[in-house]
């Protein structure tokens, strides 16, 4: 019984994690900067092999000054998967202030996401999540 509801609660969170990614499609852009990562354990959501089971999770913020809302805002940027090893080595060569793009709901811009296809240029690979 167990087995089955782990696996409709990861379905359901599977779901709006997709639902969510589609919607930030369509959200406006804004850069963000990175603080210090923090090493976590893999997203369940998250693919790789079983040696990769840990993530950089940044926290990141950005400053709104036009529009409905203004203000400071937050989030969090996951690293892809990796071993403890290789993010281990990247928590040390990506600098605290390092700029991303974030996409944020105008409604909500707390709601933000970060799409890997609007940060090509970080040294690390983004999960999407």
């Amino acid at each position: 019984m167990t087995l089955l509801l782990g696996s409709i609660s990861k379905m359901m969170r599977r779901r709006r994690r997709d639902q969510k990614l589609a919607a930030a499609a369509q959200w406006p852009t804004t850069t963000a900067k990175l603080l210090k990562g923090a090493l976590v354990d893999k997203d369940e959501l998250a693919e790789g092999t079983l040696a990769q089971d840990r993530q950089l999770e940044f926290p990141y913020y950005f400053a709104l000054t036009e529009g409905f809302a203004t203000g400071y805002f937050s989030g969090y940027l996951r690293s892809a998967p990796g071993s403890e090893g290789e993010i281990r080595r990247l928590q040390k060569v990506v600098d605290e202030g390092t700029p991303i793009t974030v996409r944020y709901d105008r409604s909500n811009p707390d709601e933000g996401c970060v799409l890997a296809r609007d940060n090509t240029g970080l040294s690390f690979g983004v999960w999407e999540g």
